[in-house]
């Protein structure tokens, strides 16, 4: 099939004619001037990233010079933008801009349907200039093979939220820091009854394969490292028979819905919940709406010695294939929201980290679309920059996001299904080794 897909993405970038490659090569002479841009999203319509994307659009359509109008909607979740992208490769209908992350672009560009960014970043006539405001490690982050095939408009971590005031009432002057105290304090809540009288919970599992990376680099492991899957490391076993041991004695239970641990979190029925920094506004609004008064903070995931480690994700911009003019001026739209203004707008209006250095002064004093937002999103920003910290992000490989339905699979299959954690662990190494052969091929 892929190879079928492939076919077809040379045949539709073909039929676009020798454009695409002088767009390439000769940027500085192509004329954006009243291009229309299609622009698929993933921020949901009524949220403040729907609202506040939305906002910065408009602006860009009234404001640009060369008339340039951007079409953007939402189109779901991630999953649901990469089958729609894939639908899209074979029958010739793409969008010029879509979100997605780096290992999305990886497996678009092996169809011909991801654009190199860099002759854009760095074009003397409509480029960043020689000392670009831009996180240059976020640029990394989506450079696959020396291409940069997404742009970073955005950035967020994974911390873990957690209840002081339950936690108090448990016992515990602070929260864990290693993971034999969590699994400690997560007993304890386990067996404890809330103020309303309803039964506390210990720790929300979920199949989420980017909190299961979490775990493992926070006993020094990664799951990818020297071009392959490594899922026969010691922290890799550890993170399962954690998994394994919190759920068999009941220190630990999986959500009956989607974002059910974030409503129990909420309704101070757990102590902890692994979030994205993007879900601070969600959390925020979550206690507003539940009435509970909780003195909640944010910390790292409990590590061993010397592997304390913050996860980055950085969801990002991909252009894909068209006429030279409408690839530069997607590339325009792209480059305005690296502007100082708009990432400031950008942040305060999300909670998203923002790609732009010098707009760290303005969002110090800049009023968040959320009431209570900016301590939360500062003391995560500063997470980043704190001594002894490691910063950790998912491999950039078309392969990962088979690899993530694997752990998820394994996540279930250690809990709820009660298998053996080496032949989970086992089974697991197997299909990933597969998967990124496959993917090679």
């Amino acid at each position: 099939m892929r190879k079928l897909f492939r076919l077809l993405s040379v045949l539709f970038v073909f039929a676009l004619g020798a454009g695409v490659i002088s767009a390439q090569d000769s940027v500085e002479s192509v004329d954006p001037k009243g291009q229309s841009i299609v622009y698929w999203h993933q921020y949901q319509n009524d949220s403040a990233q729907g609202k506040t994307i939305a906002a910065i659009v408009d602006q860009f359509n009234k404001t640009n010079e060369w008339g340039i109008t951007v079409d953007a909607s939402f189109q779901g979740s991630y999953g649901d933008i990469s089958k729609l992208v894939n639908a899209g490769i074979t029958s010739g209908e793409l969008p010029n801009l879509v979100a997605g992350y780096a290992n999305d672009a990886s497996s678009y560009a092996r169809d011909n349907s991801a654009i190199d960014i860099a002759p854009y970043i760095s074009s003397e006539k409509w480029g960043l200039g020689t000392n670009p405001d831009i996180n240059q490690s976020l640029i990394a982050a989506d450079t696959v093979d020396g291409k940069v095939l997404a742009f970073p408009n955005q950035s967020s971590a994974q911390v873990i939220a957690y209840n002081q005031t339950l936690l108090t009432k448990l016992g515990f002057d602070a929260p864990p820091t290693t993971i034999e105290d969590f699994k400690t304090q997560a007993c304890a809540a386990s067996k404890a009854t809330g103020d309303n009288g309803a039964k506390m919970q210990g720790f929300p599992i979920t199949t989420d394969a980017s909190a299961f990376e979490s775990w493992v680099a926070s006993q020094g492991g990664s799951i990818y490292h020297d071009g392959a899957f490594d899922f026969s490391s010691d922290a890799v076993k550890n993170t399962l028979m954690l998994y394994q041991d919190l759920y068999k004695d009941g220190c630990a239970y999986i959500p009956a819905e989607r974002f059910g641990e974030q409503t129990d979190f909420n309704n101070a029925v757990v102590p902890f919940y692994v979030t994205s920094t993007a879900g601070f506004t969600f959390i925020l609004s979550g206690f507003d709406k539940s009435g509970v008064k909780a003195d909640w903070k944010i910390m790292t995931f409990p590590h061993t010695e010397g592997s304390e480690i913050i996860q980055a994700f950085v969801p990002s911009i991909i252009m894909m294939p068209s006429t030279p003019e409408k690839q530069l001026a997607s590339w325009l739209f792209l480059k305005y929201l690296t502007t100082a203004d708009v990432a400031t707008q950008w942040s305060a209006g999300t909670g998203y980290f923002n790609p732009v250095p010098s707009s760290a002064e303005a969002l110090k004093t800049a009023t968040f679309s959320a009431a209570g937002l900016a301590p939360y999103f500062n003391e995560a920003n500063a997470l980043f920059g704190k001594e002894g910290i490691k910063v950790y992000s998912s491999p950039a490989i078309s392969a990962y996001s088979k690899v993530r339905d694997l752990i998820s699979t394994a996540i279930a299959d250690v809990t709820s299904n009660g298998k053996d954690v080496a032949e989970v662990a086992t089974g697991l190494q197997t299909a990933a080794d597969a998967a990124l052969k496959d993917s090679q091929s």
